[in-house]
């Protein structure tokens, strides 16, 4: 226990040169924490960046030191640990920074923390792994708490990557799509580009458990394990609890990991006495508690006036009006901003977008004339932290981390936000795509904009701009229900961003080189005007019962393999989320009932067979909505009877795919107001343009909305446009040559022959992969030249009047559906979704339109299956 009750004179007699008086925030937090947390297990301060919460720690760390107790201080990385290591040098505390694995930490080192002579300073990894070489601490301090779980992932997850592991990544996927043709994302996993954006799945628990064995020879026979020492270990650690395990699908990456990790059954972590959890975005203690899966968090309570403070003036610069980070307004931004302050940090939801960004971005920068800049993508060790902040004119790339990185002054002045960080990682992402209603998923949103908004404004005098680079954002902010847990400041700089979207791309350019120039006058007049009209702050009360339940059925099902604790805890979560009305969560939970009771099932528990198949039919149910829990419906049939029926499953998979695309759309666009309909004017106006390029572009959009993949390959003699399908059992792949800009009426042997090279192309990259390949011909001519016709073969002509028929009635299915659609409310969106699936055909309408004897392939042709509907 800690002997001071005035952190004040404590910090007097420590003498120290640089820290002489605590801030009245930090004052506040102290005395609370000696009064009322001192005794207490698990404890979150939260205080905005640059409040000082690393003296917070060091001088709750040195008193529990000279009670004798054993204190380590966690951080995300071997820079914010040194960073830490200093300011106790600054401080006249006794430290010890330990790195690396044993034979690199001196023995001395390790006696002298475990007799609590030094408080230990090490990232995550030195304390929580497989083979720690120190003792447990008394008192566990966690900086940047939510950093952790970046540790757990190497502790309790096991990757297979499709680039770094290619040939298990492919028979795994080749032979879970031989067995379980219902998962898209397994067909998708060989076709699509590593930039694909269908979501991932979670393999069900009765085709996983069937599976497992199999799953087990291919890692184990794979070069991976002989090659990738990391990967051979953690398969070590994960084999055990396979069964128990959640396997995620992606077209990038095989993920096996628990739906939470067990780090509340660790020995650091269970034999200290209390842990303490700093950050500048706590957020729900809750919420904390479930990522890292640990025992109930209380947060010491913070007066809005130290709550909602910041440090130095922030400039957020938002994209309103709809363009793409390369359009002309966010370029002459990211030019004046690199012309003043030529470095700049670029925080990214995952590696891959962080890589594709870092890539763009060096071709700009030699296009620009900033040939001479360097940049860096940031790796897990973060030596490149030190890197970028010596450099005089860099970029720093970070994927999947908004927090542990701090610069101060010209270390860094401008920070992009390329998209909007709703999910880091396969399992988040899971959760975004098919569990809509998961609030947490909103709260973790919020909290890693406001991580970011922090990374550059360390002290008073600090300034930074803050491009949040996504149009998404407009539409997130746009809604005040999504502003819950934001602080006043920082709303008031959302408003202002709002405000100033709507200026010209000349004026915001102007205005953000003042800022950058030093001239505060105008930042500062308008973002006190606007805080002004700001309501305060609500801080919403906080239930932690749930994630608490979730907490300890995870552990018991993963860790300790005691299915029926985790089958009890799982009942009452889903029967607390029934009686709030969460329809999806609510499914997941039960979802998870009826995985421990399988689990009983095969451990021989009489009636949990019946049990399990039971629950699993009551969550496809409930969860119906969710394309997810649709295609569960296959693997639930096989559990009951053998093989699913696989016209339903493609059937119902094509009606997924169409409201999966609409409800993207309706986020991205909003459900409400004139943004919806000057968008819908300018994209399926598009079709009716003479304009090649134009028309192209509403191909690409139109396909999309009718649930295929859609793209317009850029290579030479490519297609204008296609669109690809995989819906449940069935592939399609068409290609579209448009030919819009001819001033005469009849169509040339030589655009024949661009429609056939399309199709032998196509053909000879999908066709082995058993896609049926169409190719077409969109034009508003209506006949072909002499002699052209016999060399026609397969291609048929759609004319440009029905594409644009097929698009005035997705249009008018979309706005229909947009009636009655709610982003935040899932029994009116499901409504909505059961009335559009009366109005879809079935898949493979547009095969069947295009097979029909007729050449050319008019609006009555094209849109029968619709019009029957």
């Amino acid at each position: 226990m800690p002997l001071s009750n005035d952190y004040q004179q404590f910090l007097d007699g420590l003498q120290s040169e640089k820290f002489s008086r605590l801030l009245p925030s930090q004052s506040h937090v102290l005395q609370d924490y000696s009064s009322d947390f001192s005794d207490r297990n698990d404890v979150a301060i939260e205080l905005p960046t640059g409040a000082g919460k690393t003296l917070i720690s060091l001088l709750i760390a040195e008193d529990w030191r000279r009670d004798r107790k054993k204190v380590v201080i966690l951080s995300g990385n071997k820079t914010l640990a040194r960073q830490m290591s200093d300011e106790a040098d600054e401080l006249g505390i006794p430290s010890v920074l330990m790195e690396g694995g044993a034979s690199s930490i001196p023995a001395r080192d390790r006696r002298s923390y475990q007799r609590a002579g030094q408080v230990a300073i090490m990232n995550y990894w030195v304390y929580f792994n497989q083979s720690p070489v120190i003792d447990p601490a008394d008192l566990v301090i966690m900086d940047d708490a939510h950093l952790a779980e970046h540790c757990l992932d190497s502790l309790y997850s096991l990757e297979i990557s499709k680039s770094r592991h290619s040939e298990l990544f492919n028979a795994l996927t080749d032979e879970l799509r031989l067995k379980f043709p219902e998962y898209s994302v397994l067909a998708d996993a060989r076709d699509a580009p590593t930039t694909s954006t269908r979501p991932p799945e979670l393999l069900s628990f009765v085709d996983q458990v069937s599976s497992n064995d199999r799953i087990g020879e291919l890692i184990e026979s794979s070069s991976a394990i002989q090659s990738d020492a990391d990967f051979r270990f953690r398969w070590g650690r994960m084999r055990r609890s396979l069964d128990e395990s959640n396997i995620y699908l992606s077209t990038n990456q095989i993920w096996i990991r628990p739906y939470i990790y067990p780090l509340g059954s660790n020995a650091h972590y269970e034999q200290s006495t209390q842990r303490l959890y700093m950050s500048a975005t706590i957020g729900e203690p809750s919420d904390l508690s479930r990522r890292l899966g640990v025992r109930s968090i209380e947060k010491i309570p913070v007066p809005d006036e130290y709550r909602e403070s910041s440090s130095g003036r922030r400039l957020v610069v938002m994209n309103e009006i709809g363009e793409d980070i390369t359009g002309e307004k966010l370029t002459d931004v990211i030019k004046s901003a690199m012309r003043i302050q030529p470095k700049s940090l670029w925080l990214c939801s995952s590696t891959a977008e962080a890589i594709k960004f870092q890539s763009g971005f060096t071709t700009w920068l030699e296009a620009n004339q900033f040939q001479t800049h360097q940049t860096w993508l940031l790796t897990s060790h973060g030596d490149e932290i030190d890197s970028f902040r010596r450099s005089a004119a860099g970029h720093l790339f970070v994927g999947g981390r908004f927090d542990g990185m701090d610069f101060d002054a010209d270390e860094c002045r401008f920070v992009v936000v390329p998209s909007l960080p709703r999910a880091i990682n396969t399992q988040e992402e899971f959760l975004s795509a098919y569990l809509r209603d998961s609030g947490f998923m909103k709260s973790r949103l919020n909290q890693r904009i406001v991580q970011a908004l922090g990374r550059c404004n360390r002290s008073p005098d600090d300034f930074a701009v803050y491009l949040l680079a996504d149009k998404r954002f407009a539409t997130h902010f746009g809604r005040e229900s999504n502003r819950a847990g934001l602080t006043r400041n920082i709303i008031s700089e959302i408003d202002m961003a709002q405000d100033w979207a709507e200026l010209s791309g000349e004026e915001l350019a102007r205005r953000v080189s003042s800022f950058l120039s030093g001239d505060f006058s105008q930042f500062d007049d308008e973002v006190r005007d606007r805080l002004e009209d700001v309501p305060a702050s609500e801080v919403a009360p906080s239930s932690d019962d749930v994630a608490n339940r979730e907490v300890v059925a995870w552990t018991a099902l993963f860790n300790s393999h005691n299915y029926d604790v985790a089958a009890r805890n799982f009942q009452h979560c889903s029967e607390v989320a029934r009686e709030s009305n969460q329809i999806e969560m609510g499914a997941l939970q039960k979802w998870y009932w009826a995985k421990a009771e399988h689990l009983r099932a095969i451990s021989g528990e009489a009636g949990a067979h019946d049990r399990s198949l039971e629950l699993m039919n009551e969550a496809i149910s409930r969860g119906g909505q969710s394309a997810w829990f649709n295609h569960m419906r296959a693997s639930l049939n096989r559990a009951r009877s053998g093989a699913p029926r696989i016209d339903s499953i493609t059937n119902d998979e094509y009606a997924s795919a169409v409201i999966q695309a609409f409800d993207d759309f309706l986020e991205i666009e909003g459900d409400r107001g004139p943004r919806y309909e000057r968008t819908c004017q300018r994209k399926f106006g598009l079709l009716a343009s003479d304009n090649h390029a134009q028309f192209q572009e509403g191909l690409e959009f139109t396909g999309k909305l009718l649930g295929f993949s859609s793209d317009r390959p850029r290579h030479n003699a490519a297609a204008d446009c296609r669109w690809r399908g995989i819906f449940g059992n069935t592939r399609e792949m068409f290609t579209f040559e448009a030919k819009i800009e001819h001033t005469g009426n009849a169509i040339s042997a030589s655009d024949l022959g661009q429609a056939h090279n399309q199709n032998s192309r196509a053909i000879s990259e999908f066709g082995d992969r058993g896609y049926t390949v169409a190719s077409v011909i969109t034009t508003h001519m209506t006949e072909f030249e002499s002699g052209a016709d016999s060399s026609a073969g397969s291609i048929k002509v759609i004319t440009k009047e029905a594409v644009q028929d097929l698009a005035n009635i997705i249009r008018g299915l979309l706005t229909t559906y947009r009636g009655g659609w709610s982003l935040d409310n899932i029994s009116d969106r499901r409504s909505a979704a059961d009335r559009l699936r009366l109005s879809l055909p079935s898949s493979g309408w547009l095969l069947r339109a295009i097979e029909n004897e007729n050449r050319f392939i008019d609006s009555s042709t094209l849109l029968q299956e619709w019009n029957d509907r």
